[in-house]
């Protein structure tokens, strides 16, 4: 059984064997200490064509089919990614540190942009530290976050100066519902939010920090809506009324042999429509008022894959992306399907599903996925 923070250090770590192969390209740009102050240039203007669209490989269910891996990135690893719509992407990047599953501060934070046929260069956006991040509730806006807790904002055609709003703790994740509600949560069990001018001061979510057998790094978190949240730790979940947090609710019993494991991420269409998934292959619905569990989804051969993240459009889909071989499920509001390995490269980081028809998802190295059905 391994937790979130297990996964992403697997694929951090892939990286940096990536690295001591010789791999990976000398950025050859000079961090400082922090997020720099500066407006980057816009994704999109250094927009170069990227490789053809790889033939479809495998599917995840009968309806549709991944791309083979595109290689972005090659110099940095890409660790997530939000779509706004199906001609809209951001992914950010980062740099593993060799000794822990952490990121590494001192290097260049980076974004990419999808304009439904190519992807952009890599564009400086955070010099001092890697981008671990980003929501991207519409085409002109989205909100990353950095692995020293600070945050920047996108406009569509430029990335802002850095905003410091966490100084305590590192920043796991952030899920915006628009251009003026965002929350970020980070690694000591805090969240903080953003009314579209600035953002608050941490706000304690788990009291319980550090002090389980998961620790409480607040994995993942999803906002449908500025009245509603859900933010997931390696135990439960925690639900955000537009104004304070819940006490957690259990949803990993702390044994193995549920076959569910503990919540690695989450996504909600709706207060009334929740989707997280666990890090042993199992899954747990919200439907406004409980939560139901689900087992392990099994990979063809049986053994149980790891989940890392998840993606809902619909109540009746989400695609849900996992640790071994790339592995990806979808959910149809009432089973998943099996997991299907789409790729050679074994961990998929993050993915984001615009629409029923179209995903995309980023294997933490230099490359991404794309599903059409």
């Amino acid at each position: 059984m391994r937790n979130a923070s297990q996964l992403r250090g697997a694929a951090r770590t892939r990286l940096v064997v990536v690295a001591a192969a010789g791999l990976l390209l000398a950025a050859g740009v000079g961090g400082c200490g922090g997020g720099s102050s500066h407006k980057s240039s816009p994704p999109n203007a250094t927009s170069t064509s990227g490789p053809s669209e790889p033939t479809p490989t495998n599917s995840a269910s009968g309806s549709g089919k991944w791309s083979g891996a595109q290689s972005i990135d090659p110099g940095l690893g890409v660790l997530s990614i939000s779509c706004a719509s199906t001609t809209a992407c951001v992914a950010v990047d980062g740099n593993p540190s060799p000794s822990s599953d952490e990121t590494e501060s001192g290097t260049p934070g980076n974004a990419l942009t999808y304009n439904g046929s190519s992807w952009s260069n890599p564009v400086v956006v955070d010099s001092g530290n890697s981008l671990v991040s980003v929501s991207c509730p519409e085409i002109n806006f989205c909100a990353a976050v950095d692995s020293s807790g600070n945050t920047f904002t996108y406009n569509g055609s430029s990335w802002m100066s850095f905003k410091a709003a966490d100084g305590t703790a590192q920043l796991e994740a952030v899920s915006c519902a628009s251009a003026s509600f965002c929350v970020a949560v980070d690694n000591n069990g805090s969240a903080v939010t953003w009314n579209g001018t600035t953002w608050s001061s941490p706000q304690t979510v788990d009291s319980n920090s550090g002090t389980t057998s998961q620790g409480t790094i607040m994995n993942a978190v999803s906002c449908p809506s500025a009245s509603f949240c859900v933010a997931v730790d390696g135990n439960g979940a925690f639900y955000f009324n537009g104004s304070s947090w819940s006490t957690v609710h259990a949803l990993w019993n702390g044994t193995e042999d549920t076959g569910t494991g503990p919540p690695a991420g989450v996504s909600c269409v709706s207060a009334s429509f929740c989707v997280a998934v666990g890090t042993d292959g199992g899954s747990y619905t919200y439907n406004g008022t409980s939560w139901t569990t689900e087992a392990s989804v099994d990979s063809p051969d049986g053994a149980a894959t790891s989940f890392t993240a998840v993606s809902c459009t619909t109540t009746t889909f989400c695609m849900g992306v996992g640790q071994d071989n790339n592995a990806t499920a979808i959910y149809n509001g009432t089973s998943w399907s099996p997991f299907i390995p789409v790729s050679d490269v074994q961990t998929l980081a993050s993915v984001s599903c615009p629409s029923t028809t179209f995903c995309v998802a980023v294997d933490g190295a230099t490359g991404v996925l794309t599903w059409r059905a």
